[in-house]
């Protein structure tokens, strides 16, 4: 078991795989380093249902698109990210993480000191080549968690 994140637009698709165990050690880390934001996902579903059907409240009967709501829901995320949802890297429900919020998620990252940024790559094996695979992610399209 493990988790596989997915380059957002990737031709050919590029693909990490972290197993469980590390996947946990990895988000562990990125929230200890400030790259984690925590997000009201209520919230977010408004913006999302807004975003797949304009003008029309949520009590109003409208265009039966499940897949639209679900697809912006995937997508919506803070207006000024300042790190990656925890909620996207809690599950596989093919999450965008987007550029925006990956790049929050690398400044809070250098912006540690380099003593702890140090110690993470140390400790975790995985540490240098996810960070690099989140730089080329920050200058595509982002990611999906699946």
């Amino acid at each position: 078991m493990g988790r596989v994140i997915t380059l957002e637009g990737g031709s050919p698709a590029a693909h990490y795989f972290l197993d469980h165990f590390n996947f946990e050690v990895i988000v562990r880390a990125m929230d200890g380093l400030g790259m984690i934001q925590d997000l009201n996902i209520l919230d977010l579903a408004r913006v999302a249902f807004h975003r797949a059907f304009p003008g029309l409240l949520p009590s109003e009967p409208g265009p039966a698109s499940v897949q639209a709501a679900m697809d912006a829901l995937r997508a919506v995320g803070a207006a000024t990210p300042s790190g990656i949802p925890r909620h996207k890297l809690a599950t596989a429900e093919s999450w965008l993480i987007t550029p925006a919020e990956i790049t929050a998620a690398l400044a809070a990252y250098h912006r540690a000191e380099p003593d702890r940024r140090a110690a993470v790559a140390e400790r975790i094996e995985q540490w240098t080549t996810w960070i690099a695979f989140l730089h080329t992610a920050a200058d595509h399209g982002g990611l999906r968690t699946d």
